[in-house]
């Protein structure tokens, strides 16, 4: 028969002992493991966030410069008339032979000066033409990046190196010396 104590008010419970202190030490135990588990997640997040934040400030400005070289390329190709895509390239050539973008642009500009001039009849602009072996006229039915070919690979063929230079600044201008490496690169 039950022990009245055991029953309260028609319920039945039981009551469990046990040795406290080898749970709690148990578990306490496991809540500080989680909890520096727990920390050291936090920690490697913030590394992480750390080297993500470092990497992205690069990405971002070199994003904004491709941007920004994009939009300098294609402005180039309004003023010029030469294709964007043909800039492109021609700024890494002449990057990779020791010029400038601004270098090819002044010397493209210089070389549409000179056709202009040529077609106009001076004298100056068709001797150096001439001495090319080429027309103001030939070249006005060209593109510009077809001129800028063909005047570059007869600069190039030019053997002695004075009248080479001299010729590259007749029809370039003064930038045409500094053109010259990247001349030799031009495929026509």
């Amino acid at each position: 028969m039950a022990k009245t104590g055991a029953i309260k008010a028609g319920k039945a419970y039981v009551e469990m002992y046990a040795d406290e202190s080898k749970l709690v030490r148990g578990l306490k135990s496991a809540e500080y493991r989680l909890r520096a588990f727990g920390d050291q997640i936090g920690a490697l997040g913030t590394q992480f966030m750390a080297v993500g934040g470092a990497l992205a400030a690069p990405l971002a400005l070199s994003v904004k410069q491709f941007s920004s070289m994009g939009d300098q390329i294609g402005k180039m190709s309004t003023r010029t008339g030469v294709a964007a895509e043909t800039l492109s390239a021609w700024s890494l050539a002449a990057e990779r032979a020791g010029t400038d973008i601004t270098s090819l642009e002044n010397a493209i500009r210089r070389m549409q000066r000179t056709i202009s001039d040529g077609e106009r009849g001076l004298k100056t602009a068709n001797d150096a033409l001439s001495d090319l072996g080429l027309t103001a006229e030939g070249l006005a039915a060209l593109a510009p990046e077809d001129q800028f070919r063909l005047i570059g690979a007869s600069v190039n063929d030019i053997e002695d190196p004075t009248k080479r230079a001299a010729l590259a600044m007749e029809v370039f201008g003064r930038a045409g010396t500094s053109l010259i490496p990247f001349l030799g690169e031009l495929k026509t």
